[in-house]
Order: structure tokens, then C-alpha cells, then sequence
């Protein structure tokens, strides 16, 4: 084992922070650390690092008890990027120099720590800005640049306490590949981290930890479940495996007092003005069949349910069975202005069946035949669609909705 921690503890004042905190990091490993504001994540690394003492316990790495290494020692094998960030005048190459201070033999850096400074710089992506002052940068790219200066110490460990905070999505993904990049190159990371979906998608393995304890550890699947999040966050969500990836999402808002339940087949932003409308107006509303990440899909899962399916596929027979469950246990369906290809066709199927239930209403803003990409058998569909309802049930706007559905 590469880091070990074997019964870490840390008592700051008369409050213990750190309750017998054990558990190792292999190389080439990435571990990410989880849990609320106040659990104890930035005080475990700064304990490792040495900055905190522990009141019990010890860390090792890779056998040898972290207390036996001298300052400078510890600095070529861990490397510690703070929570607390800074701002300077320096230029940036400066900043990332000082990643190589534990080497400096007498008092000035050699060619080699510059070699090593601008490898750090074109790593992260900015090797035009070595002379840039650092105050004068985005916040993403300081972040890249105190990432760069953790890079420049060549340590066999990385300590990162919350490297993407405040940074924009973008920024974020471009900074875990970083750390992933590095870490593929033989090295190892422990990261605090706050987005857990960010943690799932990058970590080999991750720590929950509640009031200064590990909750659960393991695998991003083992670990990310709705009862551990409860337990930890004392949130509600849903968590699904969309494309191999863990995704959690804020559990369906389910009412027992709303009104009567309304199931929307939609995708591609057709239904999210008529989810939003249907909550407003008091209706326990579902949708689906809807692909992972559409605009559709976000509406629904924050809104109420939905039966969705992996990105860009097709809809498999296991959802196609859920869509219908839930048209025959809605009060009524609604089928949107939806464009329809090959990846989607089964929802005509779907709303045919709600058609043939008595259920169905359609949101027909324009011409089908201007929305249908698969042809004749998804036009013929439609037609035994329209044949089965009333002209009532046939609406040209999502706006005609809300009066008909209040004589349900």
C-alpha cells in the first residue's frame, strides 16, 4: 500500500475531528473523499500532510511511518494542493517554481527545475503563460496553475482538497482529467471533493465520511447508494447507473395531497413546459420514455418520474414495459409535440396503447409528417393514434391543456 492510515485521530480544542480514521491508497489509484461541509475531509489531509498533528494513530507511506521522514522528505513524496486559495503578484512560472523548493540544493533553481516547471505548465495547459502575473488570471486557470505547481514537486502522492471548487463545469472536467492524466502517469491522489456525480465519474474508489468517521468505502457503485446519502447528507435522491457512470439526481418531490396523476411522453425539450405547468398547477406528473441528460429528462427527475434510457439508444423492451406500467396507472397521458426517429419510435407504440385506454390527449403544435424521421410506419402509428381520440383530445398548443385536463 502505497499511503496507509491506520487509526487516525485528531482532537482540536476539546472537539474530536477525527474518530479512528483507517484506510490505504494504492498507486495509480485515485480516491476521492466525500461527505458535508464540517465531516472532517480537509482536516485528514492536512493531517496526513503534516500540518495537524494526530492525537492517535499513524500514516504511513509505503511502510514507513510519515513522523520518520524529515519536512523536506515528506514534501518529495506528498504533495498538498490547500482549500484556501491565494493571490500574488508573481508571474506564473514563479508559483509553480515554488513546487520545487524541496529540491533546491544551495539557493538558486537549476535548469532541470525549470524543465520540470514548464512540463508542469504545458500538463495543465498553459505554456504561454508563464510570464502572466497570477493575479491577473481567471479563476479556472489559477486553479490549473496551483494544480501545475503540485505536478512540478514529482510526488508519489497527491493531496487535493477540493480542486474544482468555484470553478464552472468545464473547468471542473478539464481539472479531474488533469489529475487523472497525472495519475496515470504513476503517481497516486487523494481528493476532497463536493460534487459527488464529479467524484463517481473520476474516482477508483471513495470515502464517505460523516461527523470525523469513514461511513463507507468501496467501489463509486458500492458506495453511492440513496441510504448512504441519506445517512451522510441527509438528503433524499435517486441514484442510477446511466452508461456505466453513478448519477444522482434530487429524489422526485411525490405529494400525497396533488391532484390526479398525468404521464407526459416527450423528449428533446417537448415536455418540459408541459411537466412544469402540470406541477404548478397541482398534478403528480411522470414522463418517459427519455434519454439520460435530455432537457426533458432534467424536468422530470427534479419534478416528479420518469422512465428514462441510456443516452442516444434506442428504447429497450425494459423500458418500453415501464412506460406503459405507468400509462395504465396514470389518469391520463399526454403525448407532446415529439419529433420522432428509429431511436424513439416506440413511444407512438406507447402512446397508441394510452390511445386505445381511453387515457391519451395529443399536443399537435404542427404538422406530423414535418417531425417523423422514420416514415411510413411511424406515420401509420400516429394516424391509428389520431382515428381513436375525439377532436377534444387533439390540442394545438400546450396552453389548451390545463382547461381540458380540468375536467378530468
Amino acid at each position: 500500500m502505497l499511503l496507509e492510515i491506520k487509526g487516525l485521530k485528531v482532537v482540536l480544542g476539546s472537539s474530536e475531528i477525527l474518530k479512528n480514521i483507517s484506510f490505504g491508497v494504492k498507486r495509480g489509484e485515485v480516491v476521492g473523499l466525500l461527505g458535508p461541509n464540517g465531516s472532517g475531509k480537509s482536516t485528514l489531509l492536512r493531517t496526513i500532510y503534516g500540518v495537524l498533528r494526530p492525537s492517535g494513530g499513524v500514516v504511513y507511506f509505503d511502510g514507513r511511518a510519515i513522523p520518520d521522514f524529515s519536512i523536506k522528505e515528506v514534501a518529495k513524496k506528498l504533495g498538498y494542493l490547500p482549500q484556501e486559495s491565494f493571490d500574488t503578484g508573481l508571474k506564473v512560472k514563479e508559483v509553480v517554481m515554488l513546487g520545487r523548493t524541496p529540491y533546491i540544493q544551495g539557493f538558486s533553481f537549476t535548469e532541470e527545475d525549470l524543465k520540470i516547471v514548464r512540463g508542469a505548465l504545458n500538463l495543465v495547459g498553459l505554456s504561454n503563460f508563464e510570464n502572466r502575473r497570477f493575479s491577473e488570471l481567471s479563476g479556472g486557470e489559477k486553479q490549473k496553475v496551483l494544480l501545475a505547481r503540485v505536478f512540478a514537486q514529482n510526488t508519489e502522492v497527491l493531496l487535493l482538497d477540493e480542486p474544482t471548487s468555484h470553478l464552472d463545469i468545464s473547468s471542473q472536467l478539464e481539472i479531474m482529467s488533469l489529475i487523472r492524466r497525472k495519475v496515470q502517469d504513476g503517481c497516486s491522489a487523494l481528493i476532497a471533493i463536493h460534487d459527488i456525480n464529479l467524484a463517481s465519474a473520476y474516482c477508483d474508489k471513495l470515502l464517505l465520511v460523516k461527523k470525523g468517521e469513514i461511513f463507507a468505502a468501496g467501489k463509486p457503485e458500492e458506495t453511492i447508494t440513496s441510504g448512504n446519502i441519506r445517512e451522510v447528507y441527509g438528503a433524499e435522491v435517486e441514484v442510477r447507473k446511466i452508461g456505466g457512470n453513478i448519477l444522482v439526481i434530487p429524489s422526485p418531490r411525490r405529494d400525497a395531497d396533488r391532484k390526479k396523476w398525468i404521464h407526459v411522453i416527450c423528449g428533446g425539450g417537448t415536455g418540459s413546459e408541459i411537466i412544469r405547468d402540470l406541477w404548478i398547477r397541482g398534478y403528480r406528473v411522470s414522463a418517459g420514455v427519455i434519454n439520460a441528460l435530455d432537457s426533458d429528462w432534467f424536468t422530470a427527475s427534479e419534478l416528479g418520474e420518469v422512465v428514462d434510457e441510456r443516452p442516444f439508444s434506442e428504447i429497450s423492451d425494459e423500458s418500453f414495459r415501464k412506460n406503459v406500467n405507468f400509462i395504465e396507472r396514470s389518469d391520463a397521458t399526454i403525448l407532446s409535440n415529439l419529433i420522432v426517429g428509429r431511436g424513439n419510435l416506440r413511444n407512438l407504440e406507447a402512446a397508441l396503447h394510452a390511445a386505445k385506454l381511453g387515457k391519451l390527449f395529443v399536443v399537435e403544435e404542427g404538422e406530423f409528417e414535418n417531425r417523423n424521421f422514420v416514415g411510413d410506419e411511424a406515420m401509420e402509428i400516429y394516424k391509428s393514434i389520431i382515428s381513436l381520440l375525439p377532436e377534444s383530445r387533439v390540442l394545438k398548443s400546450c396552453k389548451e391543456l390545463a382547461k381540458v385536463l380540468e375536467d378530468l
